[in-house]
């Protein structure tokens, strides 16, 4: 009922009437109090809509936040990058592989120092508080105020930062929350111990250094377990800002930081006031250890081991990176250390020698070399970036334009020439009755040249290769007391031209040789002679019937472990035609120091995780018996000679007696090819079989062959090698080695002419 409907009359004559109708007024004008009337006013739906996007607001946030967490899995399984260390067989760290240079350390081998410095730079009250210090929190913004923007994070909360990336390192209050949020969680799951270990493993030092270990190795070369106070807390200084702290770019910088660190220390009592100023005057004193280098003694041998392991380790799920695998290899690093220097220091040798053999009185450098090649340093020229830039900067399209440009360039032509005629050298070590192998050195500087010379490249074999033609022939029943002629033979080849090698030079004395003086002397015309006797064509004059012969000494080479790949069976293998590695070619000569079984060399024995579990082994892989034990034998003994010589003749390898002074038992062989750009040497104890190349990086790079005392001989540059190698070792009490003569067989007897104990001199096949 409204005024509209009010009965006027009755309204005023009626007493109960306007009665009622002020009750109705009065409800009407009250204010509805139900769910219904709240909702029909506009400024509680305003209110409540505005709390509604507040309360979704937060809850977003919230699950925003947490989404920037570490999961429990995350949290009980921390992860960093650990490098994975190649080690040698007594334990050496020989190469490492890693994003991070990273090698993890149990807080039982970190120096006492560090833990204090850090415990007294970093979070004083790390002990008192559960992950967070609210002290420290609370006198932010006081520093703040006073443009001191520091973050009050405990030890605990760097190391959330540390661990788990997902925190991020953005200065946010989000950031802020999540990084407390975490360490408690870490406080909660982890002893401070444990914290203070995972973080000295996980934070950045100088120098591109990640965990207290490398740290101290790289700045000290030393473990952290032996770090003095100072070198502690010059290290935890760094951590305030690993680059403006870098002892080694700003040594006075850093010491004051030091003095910062060790202040700390004396003002939360981990040191006196003496020892603080006895320090404080105290100098940086590095031991300087490049991370590229750090723990990495044998890069190529470590290039190789990676190579090998890389799909192992794919298809088992490891990051070689990161995993922090541990791989013991069958290196010896005392043996390792003096092969090393023995490439070394006869490399920097022989490149001098080298350079004046090419030099003529006055000359410029290498003046004859040039002469006698004249294509080579435009060949060179080519290969270089300046030239394949010239003709997009000189805009010309003419060769000669551009030559005439880099040729006027004396600066640049000189360099070239340096640079190429760089010599190179490997050397390798095998211990042949198991395969393992003992030492390599792929080159001079794997940081200039990272190709290996012991198992990527192959060179002409040159005269190392004789020996399987020898065995071939000992084989087949002729014996080390057999003579040939010492004069070249001739042979007409399918085209009609006459394949006609020969030696240098006659050697004087009986026209016929032993086989045993041949192989002594390297004759390569008893070498040729022996071919058309093992193809049993002695009468022949055609190089198509020596093949037989050749397909034989090819398949007794690849018996012996060499890659023969499709070499063609031509009569030339018989004098090192085929390419081979030096590693195929010290291994096949372990062979006959083990009785006629090739062993396939190998590096590594087994590959651990971070903890120690073995996850792989290897073990060495036999073949059959490739020739018969008295075989091997007999050719270990001709081998002798090369070393000792005979009665009326010397050895190619006699320089390892009588300028080495090698006096034990040793057998071996030198080799060159044709055109003295390659050099082998190889040589055999029973203890071990050692071998040397030495040539050009570039194959086109050869030592004169017009000059008889040129060093560019097996026995003139590959056998120093050895020979320094073996008096390197012999004169180390620390490094194995071994003096043991070669055994025969059991029952052997070594066939003697019969000349000289009147039998029947006939050829027979050995019969034991």
């Amino acid at each position: 009922m409204d005024n509209n409907n009010v009965d006027m009359d009755r309204y005023f004559n009626d007493k109960e009437y306007r009665k009622q109708i002020s009750e109705n007024r009065k409800k009407r004008e009250q204010p509805d109090r139900s769910f219904k009337g709240l909702i029909s006013n506009k400024y509680v739906r305003i209110g409540l809509i505005v709390c509604a996007v507040i309360l979704v607001a937060i809850i977003g946030y919230v699950y925003y936040l947490f989404q920037g967490l570490p999961s429990i899995q995350e949290l009980e399984n921390p992860k960093t990058a650990i490098a994975t260390e190649v080690r040698s067989r007594d334990g050496v760290v020989l190469d490492r592989y890693f994003v991070e240079n990273r090698t993890h350390v149990s807080i039982d081998n970190i120096s006492p120092n560090v833990i204090n410095a850090l415990v007294a730079t970093e979070d004083h009250r790390f002990f008192d508080h559960w992950g967070v210090d609210f002290r420290s929190l609370m006198r932010l913004p006081y520093y703040w105020l006073r443009q001191r923007f520091e973050g009050g994070s405990t030890i605990s909360q760097q190391l959330a930062r540390n661990l788990y990336r997902k925190i991020g390192f953005e200065v946010t209050v989000t950031r802020k929350l999540r990084e407390m949020i975490t360490a408690v969680q870490i406080e909660s799951n982890y002893t401070k111990r444990e914290i203070i270990e995972m973080y000295l493993n996980t934070v950045e030092f100088s120098n591109s250094a990640f965990g207290i270990e490398s740290a101290a190795r790289t700045h000290y070369g030393k473990p952290a377990s032996d770090l003095t106070l100072s070198e502690s807390a010059n290290l935890v200084g760094q951590l305030k800002a690993v680059y403006a702290y870098n002892p080694r770019l700003f040594p006075e910088r850093s010491q004051a930081r030091r003095n910062v660190v060790l202040s700390q220390m004396q003002k939360r009592g981990f040191i006196t006031t003496e020892v603080l100023e006895n320090l404080r005057a105290e100098p940086i004193a590095l031991d300087y250890h490049p991370p590229s280098k750090a723990g990495r003694e044998s890069r190529y041998f470590g290039e190789y081991v990676r190579l090998k392991v890389e799909d192992w380790a794919e298809e088992n799920g490891y990051d070689l990176y990161s995993d922090g695998l541990v791989i013991y290899t069958t290196i010896d690093s005392r043996l390792q250390q003096h092969a090393e220097m023995a490439v070394r220091e006869k490399l920097q040798e022989f490149q001098g020698k080298f350079e004046s053999e090419w030099t003529s009185y006055g000359g410029d450098y290498m003046n004859r070399l040039w002469e006698e090649y004249p294509t080579f340093l435009r060949s060179f020229v080519r290969e270089t970036d300046r030239y394949k830039n010239a003709f997009s900067e000189l805009e010309t399209n003419q060769e000669s334009v551009v030559f005439d440009h880099l040729m006027a360039d004396s600066a640049f032509v000189d360099s070239v020439k340096r640079v190429r005629t760089k010599l190179q050298a490997s050397f390798t070590a095998i211990r042949p009755d198991n395969g393992h192998i003992l030492a390599w050195v792929g080159g001079a500087d794997f940081g200039t040249q990272q190709f290996d010379h012991v198992h990527q490249s192959k060179r002409q074999a040159g005269s190392t290769f004789k020996p399987f033609v020898y065995a071939v022939a000992i084989d087949n029943g002729y014996m080390p007391y057999h003579k040939f002629s010492k004069y070249p033979r001739s042979f007409i080849q399918p085209n009609g031209r006459t394949w006609d090698p020969k030696d240098p030079h006659v050697p004087s004395g009986p026209a016929m040789v032993p086989l045993r003086e041949a192989l002594a002397r390297s004759l390569n015309n008893v070498t040729i002679r022996l071919l058309p006797e093992i193809a049993g064509a002695p009468e022949t004059n055609r190089t198509q019937d020596l093949e037989p012969a050749a397909r034989m000494i090819r398949e007794m080479a690849s018996n012996f472990g060499i890659d023969m790949g499709d070499f063609p069976p031509y009569p030339s293998i018989a004098l090192g035609t085929a390419e081979v590695s030096l590693l195929d070619m010290v291994s096949a000569y372990t062979t006959f120091v083990n009785k006629g079984v090739h062993i396939e060399p190998i590096a590594i024995t087994r590959i651990e995780d971070k903890e120690g579990n073995v996850l792989v082994e290897y073990f060495p892989e036999m073949s059959q018996e490739v020739i018969s034990p008295e075989t091997a034998y007999i050719m270990v003994d001709m081998m002798r000679g090369v070393i000792r010589g005979g009665e009326d003749y010397h050895g190619t390898g006699v320089r390892l007696r009588n300028v080495y002074n090698v006096q034990q038992d040793v057998a071996g062989k030198t080799g060159t090819t044709q055109n003295s750009a390659d050099n082998w040497f190889v040589a055999m104890m029973p203890h071990i079989v050692m071998g040397s190349w030495v040539g050009g990086e570039d194959r086109r790079i050869r030592f004169p062959t017009d000059n008889p005392g040129s060093i560019g001989q097996g026995a003139r540059t590959a056998l120093p090698i050895v020979g320094q190698f073996i008096n390197n070792v012999t004169n180390d009490p620390e490094a194995p080695w071994s003096y043991d003569a070669f055994e025969p067989p059991a029952g052997f007897t070594m066939p003697e002419d019969p000349a000289n104990s009147d039998r029947p001199r006939e050829r027979e096949r050995i019969g034991w």
